[in-house]
């Protein structure tokens, strides 16, 4: 019986390790599109990883994806996928101005359209995580 237990313990670690590989693998592909400027695949790639990720904090990671949508040029996507990070993710006014990852056109545009109800979309939040 210890033998089993003993198993089961290293199958699940063992799956757990190569579940996190696999999720840092899409990630790095998805970031390297973006640098390649091939925005459609790594919007591909970023929600395979959304998808299959056992990570809880993607506020970045959306982030990244409204990168994508940014620089091809469909805002409303842009846009909406930084709502996703606002309600889902805690992405706040202050993220706005000092988080590094969001592109500093977009955020000036974003925070443009979603000022009047940004507060709203922060409780919406905050109302998830109590």
């Amino acid at each position: 019986m210890k033998n089993f237990w003993l198993t089961m313990v290293f199958s699940l670690v063992v799956q757990l390790t190569f579940a996190s590989a696999f999720d840092d693998s899409l990630l790095d592909k998805a970031r390297k599109c973006y640098d390649n400027k091939e925005y459609a695949v790594a919007i591909d790639y970023f929600e395979q990883y959304i998808k299959t990720t056992t990570n809880s904090d993607l506020k970045n990671v959306y982030i990244e994806m409204a990168n994508c949508y940014f620089k091809l040029k469909d805002n409303k996507m842009a846009v909406y996928t930084v709502i996703e990070a606002i309600t889902d993710f805690g992405f706040s006014e202050e993220d706005f101005v000092y988080n590094q990852v969001i592109d500093p056109e977009l955020s000036k545009y974003a925070l443009s359209v979603v000022y009047e109800d940004l507060e709203q979309k922060e409780k919406q939040y905050l109302a998830t995580i109590e």
